[in-house]
């Protein structure tokens, strides 16, 4: 993606709140979003930020075809950085105040089926079958996957576990079995390089498994898969929730889907008995 810049009155604002980002420990991931999205903002609106009134921001996002979750990163962004303008004196109104609330669609489960999944394990490359492996099994986001090392494997009383660092650096572990643990520690490195050096991007992942899933399935149906099939084992809404990374159980209920019997079982009770 091609590297984007703040509009020149903006640049310096930007830069020193990005730099309290950093300083309250975002991740570069969070930080380089955050940038994009300002520095778009900053180019649409031009002029200087502390000449920008709540009827601006609330036009600019009016004039917006954007999906839900893009919209509400956006207002996000927006937030952030004009209330620390205001707070950091640089500023003495935040314009921000006057966004709505971003309404959002309640989402429905939609894990991955397992017949889609074995059929696409049997015309997997090597390298395919394990990024389907730690999303099915493992639940790991695309960007989880891309940079699963060897050393993150680790044996603890039990078994084999990986250590997983996910959304704002924070850490987890996720129970594999061992030969799921032998692929990953045979990497020597990281399982998925990239061309150069380091791992392969996000996207670079979720391509190769949305192409072999197919008929829509992403990366992301297989962490509903993960979360469906673990809660239908444990009925541990708490656990899922820690082995998926997620900050509160309500995140997660929306990735568990009600199993198929279960849901037969309920039809098959509500019949009249001839």
């Amino acid at each position: 993606m091609k590297k984007q810049y703040p509009s020149p009155l903006w640049a310096e604002s930007i830069n020193s709140w990005l730099d309290s980002l950093k300083a309250a420990g975002y991740s570069p991931n969070t930080i380089g979003t955050r940038r994009c999205q300002m520095s778009a903002l900053s180019r649409a609106l031009e002029g200087d930020p502390r000449d920008v009134e709540g009827d601006d921001l609330l036009a600019h996002f009016a004039g917006k075809e954007w999906k839900p979750e893009t919209r509400k990163g956006a207002k996000n962004a927006c937030v952030s950085y004009f209330r620390w303008l205001k707070v950091s004196g640089r500023s003495e109104c935040d314009p921000s105040e006057f966004l709505p609330t971003v309404k959002r669609p309640e989402p429905h489960p939609r894990p991955c089926p397992d017949m889609v999944i074995l059929a696409a394990l049997r015309k997997a490359t090597e390298g395919e079958r394990l990024m389907l492996r730690l999303g099915a099994e493992c639940g790991l986001r695309r960007f989880e996957i891309a940079k699963v090392h060897s050393r993150d494997v680790m044996r603890d009383l039990v078994g084999w576990s990986l250590v997983v660092v996910g959304k704002g650096d924070k850490q987890r572990i996720v129970p594999i079995g061992d030969d799921l643990a032998l692929l990953i520690r045979s990497a020597h490195g990281y399982c998925f390089p990239g061309r150069w050096s380091g791992h392969v991007e996000s996207s670079y992942i979720g391509r190769h498994l949305s192409t072999l899933l197919g008929d829509g399935w992403t990366a992301h149906s297989l962490r509903h898969r993960y979360a469906t099939t673990t809660y239908a084992a444990t009925h541990d809404l708490l656990l899922v929730s820690k082995l998926l990374g997620h900050a509160s159980v309500e995140t997660t209920q929306r990735y568990i889907a009600m199993p198929d019997d279960r849901l037969r079982a309920a039809v098959a009770a509500t019949r009249l008995a001839a």
